[in-house]
């Protein structure tokens, strides 16, 4: 139980960095900064294509590496001040204007996102060297995601809601804590030896074994569905509240309430994943997710009433994100025993640029389809484009999870016809 809470931790440092990312910074790029939805929207898209693309590398890398300290942990040790660092600039505006700006900024994304995947891939990969037991992968899992809501509730609190000074000085404070966290996971967690003493498989091999992983695909399809909209569902919040609701405090209120749920649905899920598997889950988060979507898009706009079921709404999505951790290193065992292929690093690697790719994708739709609302920063705006923005954040969500939903069955069906198959 302590080995895997302080690997917990790691994630809890990771999701300082990534929930400011996620819930914040398009907002200050539009709002903060200036930058028109579309602009914003794309910058973000490039930043997440290039994190997606690095990622199987890094994680191919870190497969091949040798040290006494084990193949992963070093990148915790090393890459943690320079993802520090990294993540001040992100919230860092230059004393420029027009292209010049936008591409500073574009850089400065390109660069966190770089050092986040350093720091990020080699960590999740440790999830699979650790244990082959399901239910300890599902208590690694748990605790992971336990940390990670802990981290986005105090995102959630103390990012400010306006002001260029203010959001720098926040990374600042976030950055010093993370940094000081990754020595200490690297301290406390112990890294098995390789069981065989064979040569990495070379980048051509590791390819080739992934693209005959059908679990590994099966299982990411779903990823990639509710990444896309949980992303756009999760960037609507803070426009919902400021523009359809005229209550900016709220919005940051319902960010940091949905975290701390988090902190009571994760242990829940992990509970619950003892008794119908983590397969089950999934389809239950599914069921949860859709029914909170289906109450908010139908019930008067009220802050209060919009708070309780984006509650329920991300109390789906965290079981979706649980389930999908834990069953990742399932499918490295899975390649390995048809296959005769292991390489952590790198199918962790290739599942993180599929979903923030996704993310990516997300954000970038959502600040297209801010734009053909008729959207205008700070200012009152009109009827029709209130009502699009509501179905921008109600509409992409329940169709991910409707995906979902029919994904995770199709596994279940494959799984039980090659169990009749033996």
């Amino acid at each position: 139980m302590g080995g895997a809470a302080a690997y917990g931790l790691g994630d809890f440092a990771c999701n300082l960095y990534w929930q400011s990312l996620s819930l914040f910074l398009l907002f200050y790029y539009t709002e903060v900064v200036g930058l028109p939805p579309a602009t914003a929207g794309l910058i973000y898209l490039i930043a997440s294509v290039w994190d997606g693309l690095i990622d199987p590398l890094i994680g191919a890398a870190a497969d091949k590496t040798r040290t006494r300290f084990g193949a992963y942990r070093p990148y915790l040790l090393f890459g943690g001040p320079l993802l520090g660092l990294s993540f001040c600039l992100l919230y860092y505006r230059p004393p420029l204007e027009g292209t010049m700006l936008t591409l500073c900024l574009l850089g400065t994304h390109l660069v966190f996102r770089t050092f986040y995947a350093l720091v990020n891939v080699p960590y999740a990969a440790l999830s699979g060297r650790i244990t082959s037991d399901p239910d300890r992968r599902a208590q690694l899992s748990g605790f992971r995601m336990f940390f990670g809501a802990l981290a986005a509730v105090l995102v959630s609190l103390i990012t400010p809601a306006s002001g260029q000074g203010g959001y720098f000085l926040t990374a600042v404070a976030f950055a010093i804590v993370a940094t000081a966290l990754f020595p200490l996971v690297f301290s406390v967690t112990r890294e098995p030896e390789p069981q065989t003493t064979a040569p990495p498989p070379a980048l051509k091999a590791l390819i080739g074994s992934l693209l005959r992983n059908r679990a590994f695909w099966r299982l990411n399809l779903g990823a990639l569905a509710f990444a896309v909209s949980g992303t756009v569902l999760t960037k609507s919040v803070l426009y919902y509240f400021k523009y359809q609701l005229h209550d900016d405090r709220s919005g940051a209120l319902a960010l940091a309430v949905m975290g701390m749920a988090g902190l009571v649905v994760i242990p829940l899920w992990t509970l619950l994943a003892r008794h119908i598997g983590r397969r089950g889950v999934w389809i239950a988060a599914c069921c949860v997710g859709l029914s909170g979507l289906g109450a908010l898009r139908f019930v008067p706009a009220d802050a209060t009433i919009t708070i309780a079921f984006l509650i329920v709404i991300n109390s789906g999505f965290l079981g979706l994100f649980f389930a999908f951790w834990s069953l990742l290193p399932d499918t490295v065992d899975y390649g390995e025993r048809k296959l005769q292929v292991r390489a952590d690093g790198f199918v962790f690697g290739v599942a993180g640029m599929i979903s923030k790719i996704a993310m990516g994708v997300g954000a970038g739709l959502f600040g297209l389809g801010l734009g053909h609302t008729g959207y205008r920063p700070n200012v009152i705006q009109t009827a029709d484009t209130l009502a699009d923005i509501r179905t921008l954040m109600t509409a992409p969500a329940a169709a991910g999870l409707c995906l979902c939903a029919a994904l995770m069955l199709w596994e279940i069906v494959a799984c039980r016809k090659a169990f009749r198959a033996k």
